[in-house]
């Protein structure tokens, strides 16, 4: 098979540049993200190298394609030549002729700009806390794809965090502990953390995302481990921890941990422009939403987000690689 990586564009297929040979010194500096080259996603007629964006997908976590003008007809005609998309819940932000498009914006149906405490700002800038998409379902969703239609003159970045080189980086005592904990993810949790009032969750949206129990470590299919946590997490499964007992020191013990994962030694941060397609596998990343003018400055984004096909395995099933 050829390396995906290798392929030069429009002879041999994709081509798949590492961001940091892109852009040069970039803010952070991490082993993630790479530029594709060679694939035209505007036309529906051209063949998609789905293949090669997975494989591409599972070595560099975040895919950016740039100057792609897409129509949300084409954006969920590509999502689903990755798989079954997800409905997310919030149905008020989700695309009028597309539920399976998530409208990640601060302008209303009317075209102004929402208030910074309205419900809408609210979950927006919820978006600024570390985390990975849908870790809340006992099946957690494979990747994301994001599409910046417009953005604001100024911030409204996305950071993008590599949880396999930071569970390498781990001493192996670290390394043994986690590998045997489980965390308790909580939709529920996550958004009554979100940085002012929400609309609450009815009785049919708790039943129908309970909290759900996933490993702190998970085992990819490639053989490769990363850190499976982030903004969903309510707390630690079990009393004690490494010493932590409760929820307190439970969440102690998570915050220290984030802060060693989020170290610019692992991120990619990316500056975004319109017609950005942005693919990301949740598996294997954490995203964060940088700051910028919400009360003033337009940001629109529509979201699509790839149903995962497996649950997240922990370390012991699977055995000492």
């Amino acid at each position: 098979m050829t390396d995906p990586d290798m392929a030069e564009p429009g002879v041999h297929g994709p081509r798949f540049r590492p961001a940091s040979e892109v852009l040069g010194p970039i803010v952070g500096g991490g082993d993630i993200g790479a530029f594709v080259e060679g694939i035209d996603l505007t036309d529906p007629g051209a063949p998609l190298p789905i293949d090669a964006i997975v494989t591409a997908l599972e070595t560099h976590g975040v895919l950016i394609f740039r100057g792609m003008p897409i129509s949300a007809d084409r954006f969920v005609a590509l999502g689903r030549a990755l798989g079954e998309l997800e409905i997310l819940p919030e149905p008020d932000k989700r695309h009028p002729d597309h539920p399976e498009i998530f409208n990640l914006t601060n302008v209303g149906p009317d075209g102004t700009i929402a208030d910074y405490a309205d419900p809408q700002s609210v979950f927006l800038r919820g978006t600024q806390r570390w985390h990975t998409d849908s870790s809340f379902r006992e099946i957690p969703c494979l990747c994301t794809m994001l599409y910046a239609v417009e953005v604001p003159d100024l911030g409204g970045d996305t950071d993008f965090a590599d949880m396999v080189g930071a569970y390498e980086a781990l001493p192996d005592d670290r390394r043994a502990i986690y590998e045997q904990a489980e965390l308790i993810h909580s939709y529920e949790y996550s958004r009554a953390n979100n940085p002012g009032k929400m609309n609450p969750m009815s009785e049919e949206e708790r039943r129908k995302y309970p909290p759900v129990r996933h490993p702190l470590v998970r085992q990819h299919p490639n053989g490769s481990r990363s850190l499976y946590m982030g903004g969903h997490v309510s707390h630690i499964a079990g009393e004690e921890l490494d010493g932590k007992r409760g929820l307190d020191g439970g969440r102690a013990l998570l915050a220290e941990l984030l802060d060693f994962a989020t170290q610019p030694r692992f991120l990619y941060r990316h500056i975004w422009q319109a017609n950005d397609l942005v693919i990301w596998d949740n598996r294997r990343t954490l995203h964060r939403l940088q700051p910028y003018d919400i009360a003033n400055q337009r940001r629109v984004m529509r979201r699509i987000t790839v149903v995962g096909t497996e649950p997240v395995v922990p370390v012991s099933s699977v055995g000492t690689p």
